[in-house]
């Protein structure tokens, strides 16, 4: 089942001198499932391409199909609440509200949804995220591993079809850097979710079912 389809996908930067071309038509599809690894130098295109996938930013020219779902045709309001429901983020930088609680940061997007929390769900992520034991602590009493842990669990836990994930580890040391990918592709997998990552990181790139290799805004190489 295909999950994410993109048509002729541009994003052009245009100054009075010249153009960048940060996504220049990118075709892909990606299964319902699958474990995609985005790589490549610094300013070829990456994080624009997942910020257009996720629809963070809107394309020049082309299409993004999630599920069938055509979001550029929504106006803003329909976009942010179809990104809410169906496509979690996670990012290098945690981005935890300080002043709230792991179990309070983990189901605050659900709340802004005025959704009811489905707590036996999110107790079950967090025990396999190995940070229910830590559900009461503000992020400030939280590693950087387990911060990123309550960052991916507040990305999952609208049970979104896709995750896309920029750098996830970069801010982490080797150990938690491998035990949190672990952990994050542990539980897609357990609810059959298709993961899309950012990294420079090859170890974590071979374990992917497909690296594309991205290079002045174009899918330069693709290799299993």
């Amino acid at each position: 089942m295909e999950m994410l389809k993109t048509i002729g996908l541009k994003k052009y930067f245009v100054g009075k001198e010249y153009t960048v071309k940060a996504v220049d038509d990118i075709n892909l599809k990606v299964s319902k499932g699958e474990f995609i690894v985005i790589a490549g130098p610094s300013g070829s295109g990456k994080t624009t391409f997942l910020n257009l996938i996720g629809g963070l930013e809107q394309p020049t020219q082309g299409k993004v199909l999630i599920d069938n779902t055509n979001i550029n045709n929504m106006d803003e309001t329909k976009r942010t609440i179809f990104r809410r429901r169906n496509i979690g983020f996670v990012f290098q930088s945690y981005n935890l509200v300080p002043i709230i609680n792991t179990w309070e940061n983990i189901v605050l997007p659900i709340e802004l949804d005025g959704r009811d929390v489905d707590k036996k769900y999110i107790t079950e992520l967090m025990k396999t995220l190995k940070i229910y034991d830590r559900k009461d602590h503000l992020p400030n009493a939280l590693s950087g591993g387990q911060q990123q842990r309550v960052a991916i669990a507040r990305a999952l836990a609208s049970n979104p079809s896709i995750i896309l994930a920029d750098e996830p580890t970069g801010n982490l040391d080797s150990e938690n850097s491998e035990e949190v990918l672990h952990l994050l592709k542990k539980t897609v997998k357990s609810y059959n979710q298709t993961l899309i990552l950012i990294t420079h990181d090859e170890k974590i790139a071979q374990e992917a079912d497909r690296i594309l290799l991205i290079n002045d805004g174009r899918i330069v190489k693709e290799s299993r």
